[in-house]
């Protein structure tokens, strides 16, 4: 059964402000009981989740997406392993790579 605003449909969340090389980043940690630890970048009001590059290259509807934004260019997807933060509000698709200090940052937070 689904009540709508129980506490069992609305994770658990808190906000956790990390500094990498002198700039202030921001991460939504959200703990649900089915899905478990979320962390998701929360930058310039939108929230991005990391998404390895080869996934994203062999995913149509993600590569199509990316392909219609003109500030991602589409071809980091193949130039080197590595993670882009992808996420999608009313206003459409974002997406942009990841930097290393980022994902380090990112692996930490699951790990405590």
């Amino acid at each position: 059964m689904n009540v709508p605003n129980s506490r069992w449909d609305v994770p658990d969340s808190s906000k956790i402000v990390a500094n990498i090389n002198e700039k202030e980043y921001h991460f939504i940690v959200r703990i649900h009981p089915l899905a478990g630890k979320i962390i998701a970048l929360f930058e310039n009001g939108k929230e991005y989740g990391l998404l390895d590059k080869q996934i994203a290259s062999r995913n149509k509807f993600i590569r199509s997406e990316l392909t219609k934004l003109e500030h991602f260019n589409i071809d980091i997807l193949y130039d080197s392993p590595g993670w882009i933060w992808i996420g999608m509000d009313q206003y459409g698709f974002h997406a942009r790579e990841a930097t290393n200090s980022e994902v380090e940052v990112l692996v930490k937070l699951q790990g405590d």
